[in-house]
């Protein structure tokens, strides 16, 4: 590593995200990121000028309603708006059940036809509501009746299940049953399109997950929450891995989960879309760039146990090396079938 390079947790390695590597295969049209977090337009640019050298042309994105307007009139035509309410304010209080109705009927005028329910086991407890609280089908049912389609997050990495993990308790239920929990929501919504956030929450169980999309039509999946998604890869078999995007490959849509902020640069958005491109178009072997607590500590996927003797902290980086025409369709086909415009 140059001297020159500090070190940075989205840069362990002194890459150069501006020299952009060759592409395997050139999207007509460019990418489109089915999953971000923008907000004021000042920081917004700065994003948008990482993801374009990277090829994304059109991006989804969950914008606060307070920069929404801005952002639409700055970047006509590329961001696609999901209706989300103000998280820092959540509780479950009729003033803010209020507030999310209004939200959704505002982003509904912007364009949004997505909503996002965040219903992971930290954030419904933290809520205290659930999807089978009546504030939440409140909600769920307005946005059904104006014609929303729905997105999901709904687990957190396998890993945080078990040993020291933060659900390891049982409290908040184990990892299979975290998709049964969401039920209220997926069954109010079974006539619509249904995008599970973070390759369903489960890239760690591909049986359980197939068994999901076998049984819901309408769901599909997007590859975003990059060091979730890099770790789960590289902890189980690649080929695996391969094998169920190869077999799914009409039901995976891209996405990174960047956020903008003020506390964030070029480099650090360039650092998930070089990632990502390294981990789906190559066959890599080696150390992931960005910095990831979660990584390297004997987790076995499979067995749902740790291994000491594998954990050596390594934060790796695997390649699955898709075949261009699954990677036409994750980059962008597959989003023009199913995200409702």
């Amino acid at each position: 590593m140059s001297a020159e390079v500090p070190v940075v947790p989205h840069n362990r390695m002194g890459v150069d995200y501006r020299a952009v590597p060759a592409r395997k295969v050139i999207v007509p049209g460019g990418i489109i990121d089915a999953h971000t977090h923008t907000g004021d337009p000042a920081q917004t640019a700065t994003f948008v000028d990482a993801a374009s050298a990277y090829g994304i042309s059109e991006i989804w994105t969950m914008c606060g309603l307070e920069h929404a307007a801005a952002v639409k009139e700055r970047w006509p035509g590329k961001f696609h708006f999901i209706a989300v309410p103000a998280w820092k304010n959540a509780a479950a209080t009729e003033e803010y059940i209020t507030d999310w109705l209004r939200r959704l009927d505002a982003f509904w005028e912007l364009g949004a036809r997505l909503i996002k329910f965040h219903q992971a086991p930290g954030t419904k407890k933290r809520w205290g509501m659930a999807a089978a609280h009546p504030m939440i089908q409140r909600v769920a049912k307005h946005a059904h009746a104006l014609g929303y389609h729905l997105m999901t997050h709904i687990g957190d990495p396998k890993a945080w299940f078990y040993g020291k993990g933060p659900y390891a308790d049982g409290v908040m239920g184990t990892f299979a049953e975290q998709f049964e929990l969401a039920l209220p929501l997926v069954e109010l919504f079974g006539d619509r399109v249904h995008l599970g956030a973070h390759m369903g929450g489960s890239l760690e169980d591909l049986d359980g997950l197939a068994r999901r999309l076998e049984k819901f039509p309408n769901y599909v999946i997007d590859t975003s929450a990059t060091k979730w998604i890099v770790r789960a890869v590289a902890e189980q078999s690649v080929e695996a891995v391969r094998d169920f995007i190869v077999g799914y490959q009409d039901r995976i849509v891209f996405g990174s989960d960047l956020v903008v902020g003020d506390k964030y640069d070029w480099d650090h958005y360039a650092s998930r879309y070089w990632v990502h491109q390294k981990l789906w178009e190559t066959d890599f072997r080696g150390e992931s760039p960005i910095t990831d607590p979660d990584a390297g500590k004997g987790f076995d996927p499979k067995s749902g146990t740790f291994d000491a003797a594998k954990a050596d902290g390594t934060v790796r980086l695997a390649g699955v090396d898709l075949p261009v025409e699954v990677l036409m369709k994750l980059y962008r086909l597959n989003a023009e079938k199913w995200l409702p415009r």
